[in-house]
């Protein structure tokens, strides 16, 4: 008996298109890489932003922030947008805004400008990226689906690893293109858009929901937008200015909170701006629910369907995602810290080390669609989670200042395949159920659960990693002899210039002071690393006048550069021990941190496990054909 149900026969213009789909799905995952990679590059361009514009910490990290908040806040509202006008439409003027945002982000002449170029770059990624999963879901059906979310499931994992890998290539050999070399990590994404938007037009259908006329919910947007918007805010600052109490004075424009006086400190027990934020954004997002169930109950079109949540598959897949989502991006925000706190690797060397977890992810998850025919996408995911775990509590063992760089390749390919499992089968899990129509709202609420997880991960990992290094380092800085053997060693040394003794015993005798101002960076979650740091210039720049009048006579000019390189190069091996000692205290006490930050991750992500048990098993029914008819 033949079970196969049959539809309409499709045009030439759509069986053209179908088989071009795998081509579209290439196109679709460059897209997908570009709103990925740019969030993870810019870490990497991070300091030399702050150098190029002579720009203030806050100032530079708004440059990464505002691509994170403007994305997360407008996911949804951008969802629901390709269903009603057109995925392709979307997806293709969010890459020509992406191309055109990447350009005045790369050749930004201030800061301003810069950060103002950023947001329409994370307003551009939110436009691009509901649309290659609502894309994906509608051209793909049967045990096809399993395998083109596998792919895309793939680039995004590989692209979240590439990430600081390319940024840090470009900055380190891009100076023969421009000078300014980390300008480079955004110029890269115009041509890259180019492809995208021209291969658009030959091999992606157009899809959206043809059954009736559209309405926009504007009220529903204005919710959404301002509602996701300060509680991605507030995860993203949180750690930065502190989650009740002030520790930092928030600037934006003439705008600034503690409003203090030049140089006053922030009085104890002043409330952070970032509960405000979390009280607004909660409010908002209360509004938006009751406005878009009133509005769903009379008949409109919300911008997101409650409706939606009958399905269980989505219902539970949210859920898992946001569970998962704490523990699955933050984890490399560690490892990237430590690899170069730690091990002292530099940016290049430390996005090689995760060549390992992206090869292997990029094996494994166009398997998993094949699996996920077999057995299920419940069980893959549940697996894959299992195996991120196990990846994870494994990596959390192993981060010691004595480990070998090479200990981290078994426990990050069982990390990669367990992500390359899990990730995108979940994504296809939780769109299963939904309606073609309304795949773009499901998606954009996809995204911004996994967007508003990410970011809270982070947030949380990132102060666990940060206290516990402030608080492990701490005495074994303070208890350091480095700077007493350093007195000791170069006074022993016959062949040093009168000068570079003089000096030597100088940055000995300011050891203290150097404890005090490393604990002091420390404790305001500043960081410090020994062997990025000139301990030597810092000493100069502290030297007493009259010590500076004394070597004046002596005609030892502190101001001249040459005669400072000479000295440095005379106490080059003693600095390089005094560097080392230190390094070995502040790298204890990050990994320490750092292994507690990671077994965090590892009990998100185990959690995520169990709650993966709540979905319900799909797999395609290969009995049954579905020609679609656009």
């Amino acid at each position: 008996m033949d079970n196969t149900i049959k539809q309409p026969e499709p045009s030439l213009m759509t069986i053209r298109m179908d088989r071009r789909r795998w081509i579209a799905l290439g196109i679709l995952s460059m897209g997908l890489m570009l709103s990925v990679i740019d969030t993870t590059i810019v870490n990497i361009a991070f300091p030399s932003i702050q150098e190029a514009y002579h720009a203030s910490f806050s100032e530079a990290e708004w440059v990464n922030s505002i691509y994170s908040l403007i994305f997360g806040a407008a996911l949804i509202t951008w969802g629901k947008l390709s269903d009603q006008y057109g995925r392709r439409a979307i997806f293709v003027i969010g890459a020509a805004l992406f191309a055109l945002s990447s350009l005045g982000a790369g050749l930004a002449p201030t800061i301003g400008i810069m950060i103002g170029f950023r947001a329409l770059q994370g307003l551009a990624g939110a436009m691009m990226s509901p649309s290659t999963l609502s894309i994906i879901s509608a051209t793909f059906k049967g045990r096809e689906r399993g395998v083109a979310f596998g792919i895309w499931g793939a680039t995004a994992g590989v692209s979240a690893a590439l990430g600081p890998i390319l940024g840090g290539w470009l900055i380190e050999y891009g100076t023969s293109v421009m000078a300014e070399s980390w300008r480079l990590a955004f110029l890269v994404n115009v041509p890259l858009a180019a492809i995208a938007i021209a291969g658009s037009f030959w091999a992606i259908r157009e899809s959206k929901d043809r059954l009736k006329t559209h309405h926009v919910d504007w009220l529903g947007i204005i919710f959404a937008t301002l509602g996701l918007g300060a509680l991605v805010a507030g995860t993203i600052e949180g750690q930065t200015y502190g989650w009740l109490y002030a520790k930092k004075v928030f600037t934006l424009g003439a705008f600034q909170y503690p409003n203090l006086f030049p140089d006053s400190a922030i009085p104890v027990g002043t409330l952070s701006f970032v509960p405000f934020l979390f009280a607004l954004g909660l409010i908002f997002v209360a509004l938006f629910i009751g406005w878009e169930a009133r509005l769903e109950k009379r008949g409109g079109e919300p911008l997101f369907e409650l409706g939606l949540f009958k399905y269980s598959s989505f219902r539970f897949g949210l859920i898992t995602i946001f569970i998962i989502a704490l523990g699955e991006f933050g984890v490399l925000l560690v490892v990237s810290i430590y690899l170069q706190i730690a091990k002292g690797l530099g940016a290049f060397e430390t996005g090689v080390q995760f060549l390992s977890f992206a090869l292997v992810n990029m094996l494994v998850a166009p398997m998993a669609g094949a699996l996920s025919g077999r057995f299920g996408a419940k069980w893959v995911v549940t697996v894959g989670m299992l195996c991120e775990a196990i990846g994870l509590f494994w990596i959390s063992r192993i981060l010691h200042m004595e480990s070998p760089i090479s200990s981290l390749i078994l426990p990050f390919m069982l990390y990669g395949a367990g992500v390359g499992l899990a990730i995108a089968q979940l994504s296809n899990l939780v769109l299963s159920d939904i309606p073609n129509d309304k795949a773009g709202q499901a998606s954009g609420a996809t995204n911004t659960v996994r967007q508003l997880g990410a970011s809270l991960g982070i947030a949380i990992l990132g102060a666990v990693l940060f206290t516990g290094f402030a608080f492990v380092a701490t005495p074994l800085v303070q208890k350091s002899t480095a700077f007493e053997d350093f007195g000791q060693r170069i006074a022993q040394n016959s062949a040093l210039s009168p000068a570079a003794l003089q000096i030597g015993q100088g940055l000995a005798n300011y050891g203290e002071q150097a404890k005090a101002e490393i604990v002091q960076g420390l404790q305001a979650n500043e960081g410090f690393d020994a062997q990025k740091t000139d301990i030597l210039q810092m000493a100069l720049d502290h030297m007493p006048p009259a010590a500076i009048a004394a070597l004046k006579k002596q005609n030892i000019d502190l101001a001249n550069a040459q005669t400072v390189a000479q000295i440095k190069t005379e106490l080059a091996p003693d600095l390089k021990i005094l560097e080392t000692d230190l390094q070995t205290a502040l790298g204890t006490g990050f990994a320490q941190a750092a292994r507690a930050a990671s077994t965090l991750a590892a009990l998100f992500v185990l959690c995520g496990a169990l709650s993966s048990l709540m979905l319900p098993n799909s797999k395609p029914n290969p009995h049954v054909e579905i020609i679609a008819a656009h």
